[in-house]
C-alpha cells in the first residue's frame, strides 16, 4: 500500500471520529450526559421552534419616531452651526410635527442661511417656505431620506434584538422583518424565562442626557390652570454650587402619577404649552413617610429639547453597587467621540441639573458639579426588593451593552407554540427517510452489487458528517431542515451513480479494474463538482433571500452538498483504491 493511500485512509478515519465526537452530545439527552461531556462537548443540534416549541412574537416598530429623532438631530446640528459658524445669536432650529424643521433667526440675518451653509443637509432636507420678514425657513425631510431612515431602523432593530436574545442564551433565534413588523421566534424558551425575555426585547434602551431648564417661569404661569382636586402642585427646589457657591433654583410640577400629569399638560390650550425649544420630562420619586411606608410621587421638569448626548456613543455598560447607599447602579463608558462631547457639554453646564432619561423617563436629575469625562453611572436608588432592583440593574446593563433600539416597539401578537405538532411531523419524517433509505439501499445493492455497498457506506458517512457539521455550527433543525436531510439521502448516491457508470464504460473498453477506477473517478470529477456547485449556489440564494423555514432548509442543503462532495470524490475513491490496490491485482469489479 502506497503512502498516499495510507494518509487518505487515515484522513477518512480521523474525520469520521471527529464527526462522531461532535454528534454524540446531540444524541444523548442533556440530563443523561456525564459531567465531562457537559463541560467539554457543549455544541449540539438545536431543535427549532416547530419541533420543540417556544415563543412566537410580533412587534410593530414605530419608525416614525426614528424619523422624528433624526429630524431632532439634524435640527440640533443646524442650530449649532448657525451660532458657531454664522455667529447668529439666538438662532433656533426646531422640529415641528414629525419631519418638519423650522429655522428662526433675526430677519436681517436670514440671508446668511444660504445654499452654501445648507449644502451638507441638501440630501436630507427640502426647503418648502422662506419668510424674510419673519426670519423663518421651513424644511421637510426628503422622502427618499425618510425611507432610508425607516429601512435603517428596521435593520438596526433586527440586529439589536438578536444580540439581546443571544446574550440570554437562547440559541438560533429567528428575527425577520415583515413590513414595519419584527417577527421573533425563540425555540426552546422555558415558560419561566418568557416574561424576562419579553421585557428585554421590548425595552427601547434609549439613553439621553438633557439639561433641565431653570430659567423659565412656565410652571408658575400655569399654576392657576391646575384643578384643585387633581393632586397636582407647583413646587420649588434650590441648590448651591459645590465649587462656585452660586445659588440656583427652579420650579417644577408634582403629581400622584405620570398619567395624571400628562393628562393635565395635554389638556392645556396651545398658548399654555411649553415653548418649542423646551419639553416636559417625568421622574418617579420614592420617599418614606414617618411610618416608614414608601410613597411614590412624580415630578415634571422642563428640559431643553436638544440632547447633550445620547446612548449611541456608549462603549461599555456594567452593573455594580453604589458605595454610598448600597443601591445597585449601572456604570457606563463613552467611546472616544462620546467622551469629547460629554466633557464639553458638562463643562459648559456646571451647577446646572442634568436629566438622565431612559426610555422617555427621567431616571435622575443630578447637579453637574464638575466636568465629566469618559465614565458615568445611572443610579437605581429608591426602595423596594433589593433582589429585584439588582435584577433591574443587570438587565439594564445588558440592554445598554447590546445597543438601543432605534424606535419603540409595540407588541401586536404573541403565542406559545407547543411541540406536539413537531413530534408528529418528526415521526412522519423519520418514517419517510427510513423508507427512502431502504429503497435506495435495495436498488444500489441490486444494481451495483459490491460497489453499491460502498455507495451505501458513503451515504451513511455523508449523513454522519452533515449532522456533525450542523452540531458544530449549533444550527437549529426545523421541519424543512429534516426535509433537507431526506433530500440528501437521495443526493448521497447520485454522484456515485455518475462515477460508477463511467467506471463501467472503462471496463467495457477492456481496462483493468485499477485503471477503470482511476479513469472513472478522474473523468467524472468535474461533472460531479459542477452539479454540486450549481446546487450550492441555489442554497446560497435561498439562504440570502429566504426567511425562517426556507433558511433552515437552505442551511441543511448547503451542508449536505459539502459533505456529499467529500464522500463521493474522496471517501468512495479511498474504498475503491483499498479494494484494488493489493499485491495480487484483481481483474474484475463487482459493479
Amino acid at each position: 500500500m502506497n503512502k498516499f493511500l495510507v494518509w487518505k485512509t487515515l484522513s477518512v478515519v480521523a474525520v469520521t471520529l471527529v464527526a462522531t465526537i461532535f454528534l454524540v452530545p446531540s444524541l444523548i439527552p442533556v440530563d443523561s450526559q456525564p459531567a465531562w461531556m457537559k463541560e467539554h462537548l457543549r455544541k449540539r443540534i438545536q431543535p427549532g421552534l416547530d419541533i420543540q416549541g417556544g415563543l412566537h412574537l410580533v412587534y410593530e416598530v414605530n419608525v416614525e419616531k426614528a424619523v422624528a429623532d433624526k429630524a431632532d438631530k439634524i435640527a440640533s446640528d443646524i442650530e449649532d452651526r448657525m451660532r458657531k459658524d454664522l455667529k447668529i445669536e439666538g438662532a433656533q432650529a426646531i422640529r415641528e410635527n414629525n419631519a418638519d424643521i423650522v429655522i428662526k433667526v433675526k430677519p436681517g440675518e436670514l440671508g446668511k442661511v444660504d445654499n452654501t451653509f445648507l449644502r451638507q443637509n441638501r440630501d436630507a432636507l427640502n426647503e418648502v417656505a422662506r419668510d424674510p420678514g419673519a426670519g423663518t425657513i421651513r424644511f421637510t425631510i426628503d422622502d427618499k431620506f425618510t425611507a432610508e431612515i425607516r429601512d435603517s431602523a428596521m435593520r438596526q432593530g433586527v440586529e439589536t434584538i438578536r444580540n439581546r436574545v443571544d446574550n440570554m442564551g437562547v440559541v438560533e433565534p429567528t428575527v425577520i422583518v415583515k413590513g414595519t413588523d419584527l417577527v421573533i421566534e425563540l425555540p426552546g424558551l422555558r415558560k419561566e424565562d418568557t416574561e424576562n425575555v419579553k421585557a428585554r426585547i421590548g425595552q427601547t434602551a434609549q439613553l439621553i442626557f438633557k439639561i433641565v431648564d431653570e430659567q423659565s417661569d412656565y410652571f408658575r404661569r400655569i399654576a392657576d390652570a391646575i384643578p384643585k382636586e387633581s393632586g397636582i402642585a407647583v413646587d420649588t427646589t434650590s441648590w448651591t454650587g459645590k465649587n462656585t457657591g452660586s445659588q440656583h433654583s427652579m420650579t417644577f410640577a408634582k403629581g400622584p402619577s405620570r398619567a395624571v400629569l400628562e393628562k393635565f399638560f395635554e389638556g392645556l390650550p396651545a398658548d399654555k404649552r411649553p415653548p418649542a425649544q423646551l419639553e416636559l420630562g417625568y421622574e418617579e420619586v420614592a420617599n418614606r413617610d414617618e411610618d416608614a411606608k414608601t410613597k411614590t410621587v412624580w415630578h415634571a421638569y422642563l428640559l431643553q429639547r436638544r440632547a447633550m448626548i445620547t446612548g449611541e456613543y456608549l462603549d461599555e455598560a456594567n452593573w455594580g453597587w453604589d458605595a454610598q447607599n448600597g443601591q445597585p447602579e449601572v456604570l457606563f463608558t463613552w467611546n472616544r467621540e462620546g467622551t469629547d462631547i460629554f466633557e464639553k457639554a458638562t463643562g459648559e453646564s456646571i451647577d446646572r441639573k442634568m436629566a438622565i432619561i431612559l426610555d422617555g423617563k427621567v431616571n435622575s436629575a443630578p447637579v453637574i458639579e464638575s466636568k465629566i469625562g469618559k465614565h458615568g453611572r445611572i443610579t437605581l436608588g429608591g426602595f423596594g426588593d433589593p433582589v429585584q432592583r439588582q435584577k433591574e440593574a443587570k438587565d439594564l446593563a445588558a440592554v445598554l451593552k447590546s445597543g438601543s433600539l432605534p424606535a419603540p416597539l409595540t407588541k401586536t401578537f404573541e403565542t406559545q407554540v407547543g411541540p406536539t405538532l413537531g413530534k408528529d411531523a418528526i415521526a412522519s419524517a423519520k418514517l419517510a427517510i427510513g423508507i427512502g433509505g431502504m429503497v435506495v439501499v435495495a436498488v444500489m445493492l441490486f444494481y451495483y452489487k459490491l460497489s453499491g455497498f460502498i455507495s451505501i457506506i458513503a451515504m451513511l458517512l455523508n449523513i454522519l458528517y452533515m449532522t456533525a457539521i450542523l452540531a458544530g455550527l449549533e444550527a437549529s433543525l426545523t421541519l424543512p431542515g429534516i426535509a433537507g436531510l431526506g433530500l440528501t439521502v437521495g443526493m448521497a448516491v447520485d454522484s456515485n451513480i455518475i462515477i460508477y457508470e463511467r467506471i463501467r464504460e472503462e471496463l467495457r473498453l477492456g481496462k483493468s479494474a485499477r485503471s477503470a477506477v482511476d479513469a472513472g473517478f478522474d473523468h467524472a470529477f468535474w461533472t460531479v463538482v459542477d452539479a454540486h456547485v450549481t446546487n450550492f449556489v441555489a442554497g446560497v440564494v435561498l439562504y440570502s433571500y429566504g426567511s425562517g423555514p426556507i433558511r433552515g432548509f437552505a442551511v441543511t442543503l448547503m451542508v449536505g452538498i459539502a459533505a456529499n462532495l467529500f464522500t463521493s470524490v474522496w471517501v468512495s475513491r479511498a474504498f475503491f483504491e483499498l479494494l484494488t490496490n493489493r499485491k495480487r491485482q484483481i481483474q474484475s469489479l463487482s459493479i
